[in-house]
């Protein structure tokens, strides 16, 4: 979908420090080989800050960075993984309240780690659908134990904790939204859930989720070769929906933010599927975060403009990916690149 005066105002995050991974190996945590293979160099990980504190701290960073006030708020979409600290509670009221107001709608939005960027494409529906005005997307989490293990939860993630958020304002800002396109294919979602039943209340709180043994069942009953080859088909149609709905070529594209997911085994990277240089993504940045749930894409922005790695001119692609499975594709117009404390 082409957006027309759609722009991003601001972006924001809180992250705690990084902790080398290397640590992790020395303690046991993470094997030597998967530290290896995997190639992250820390993590940010959060002890005493709840994950929607974490969103309301990068909200209100990203709300003095763009000068609004709550008035010119239309929705805030607040994503996560997984548990914001307490159940059947609307985490993104909680975060509305203490950033654009009371009276602004907010809504909890899922889709694993591709809703911190599917919630973008929503948010610019909204405010097509409004006219005018400002929309926050929010995301947060923190992969606390004993219900996760971030160092092998996942075949080639590890788990980074924090918060983001992104406004979209249709007046102006420091990059046009020129269009995003999401693909799916629900079809993939067994690939995380492996053949568990449902139960009547999350066991997570007693034992670690394991997303790898889920995987492993799965392929026990599907070709593993064709999986990869529907999901690199989802993310392929994506990318190139996008990219075609904003009339640019993969070879106009300065940098792509993509997911902080861990390098897989062998040659064939990320980056070869979309087309580009490993060095015009994100990924020695988020190597050194980790995984930030669905995060990866407005820290991977602010990091780009933080150092300085665009200019006005430039076109950047956000290419988010998650569970289920759903590819949300991006690209922005850099108009100006802010200083930003």
């Amino acid at each position: 979908m082409r957006w027309q005066n759609t722009y991003i105002a601001a972006v924001g995050s809180w992250v705690p420090a990084p902790s080398p991974a290397r640590d992790a190996v020395e303690a046991g945590l993470l094997d030597p080989e998967r530290f290896k293979q995997l190639g992250y160099e820390s993590l940010c990980i959060a002890d005493d800050v709840a994950p929607p504190d974490m969103a309301v701290r990068a909200g209100e960073t990203a709300l003095a960075r763009s000068g609004l006030s709550s008035r010119d708020f239309r929705v805030l979409l607040h994503g996560s993984l997984w548990f914001q600290g307490l159940d059947i509670w609307p985490a993104g009221s909680y975060v509305a309240a203490r950033t654009v107001g009371r009276g602004v709608p907010a809504l909890d939005v899922q889709q694993r780690c591709n809703v911190g960027l599917g919630a973008v494409e929503l948010a610019a529906s909204v405010l097509h659908a409004e006219g005018s005005g400002a929309a926050m997307v929010t995301t947060a989490d923190r992969f606390a134990p004993p219900a996760v293990d971030r160092w092998n939860m996942h075949d080639f993630n590890l788990y980074g904790d924090g918060g983001t958020a992104l406004i979209l304002y249709t007046k102006g800002g420091f990059a046009r939204l020129l269009s995003t396109a999401t693909v799916s294919d629900n079809a993939l979602e067994g690939q995380a859930r492996g053949d568990e039943p449902f139960a009547a209340a999350s066991p997570a709180a007693i034992a670690p989720i394991d997303l790898m043994a889920r995987a492993d069942r799965y392929a026990a009953t599907a070709d593993p070769v064709q999986t990869s080859v529907r999901i690199g088909r989802v993310m392929l149609l994506a990318r190139n929906k996008a990219l075609a709905a904003a009339g640019v070529s993969i070879d106009r594209v300065a940098r792509v933010v993509t997911p902080a997911s861990g390098r897989l085994k062998g040659d064939y990277q990320m980056h070869n599927l979309l087309d580009v240089p490993e060095e015009r993504t994100t990924w020695n940045f988020g190597r050194t975060t980790g995984h930030i749930g669905a995060g990866d894409w407005a820290l991977g922005l602010e990091h780009l403009v933080r150092t300085r790695a665009v200019a006005p001119g430039d076109t950047v692609l956000l290419f988010g990916g998650g569970a289920g499975y759903t590819c949300t594709a991006a690209v922005v117009e850099i108009l100006d690149v802010p200083e930003l404390s």
